[in-house]
């Protein structure tokens, strides 16, 4: 399987983009993403009775907001803003209430489906505007490892899970 290879033998989700889709529309997605995930992690991680697990979901809004500072520079020559779309985040107590009522296995579980749409977003960008590869493999890495810690966790690897989100460039 390669590196960024999601594939299963279930149907994913729908893409998160379109082929029409501009590199600013793709750039602004990817943005409000980590905004985002920023957010219902830390929000998860505030709401968890298990304080591994709480850590752990520490860490991911750790990652997720030094990944989305990491695209500033990429938006700003872009002419994009990095203003928080507050509409979206209007969702994420919700999200964080619902992802605490079911098991760390079953959330654990919606890694793959989700890091299996934001992998080609990222891809994409690097094709559409390949000055800005350096930026885009920074946030399929980023991708990969989010995979690759729920991987671990589900394997029951627990004490190397955050191993994959630690190497990243940008968490070091």
């Amino acid at each position: 399987m390669a590196e960024t290879d999601t594939s299963t033998d279930t149907p994913g989700p729908p893409p998160l983009f379109s082929a029409d889709d501009g590199v600013a529309t793709l750039w602004v997605q990817a943005y409000q993403g980590e905004v985002l995930g920023e957010a219902l992690f830390g929000a998860i991680a505030a709401r968890l009775s298990d304080a591994g697990h709480a850590t752990k979901m520490g860490v991911l809004a750790t990652v997720e907001r030094r990944t989305k500072e990491a695209m500033v520079p990429a938006l700003e020559r872009a002419g994009i803003s990095t203003e928080p779309d507050v509409d979206m985040l209007h969702g994420v107590e919700a999200l964080a209430t619902g992802a605490v009522a079911i098991t760390w296995a079953e959330l654990m579980a919606t890694f793959e489906p989700l890091t299996g749409q934001y992998i080609p977003l990222y891809e994409r960008i690097g094709e559409l505007d390949p000055s800005e590869k350096e930026t885009s493999d920074l946030l399929v890495a980023h991708e990969v490892a989010l995979r690759d810690f729920a991987r671990a966790e589900l394997a029951g690897d627990a004490a190397r899970s955050l191993d994959p989100l630690h190497a990243l460039a940008h968490m070091r």
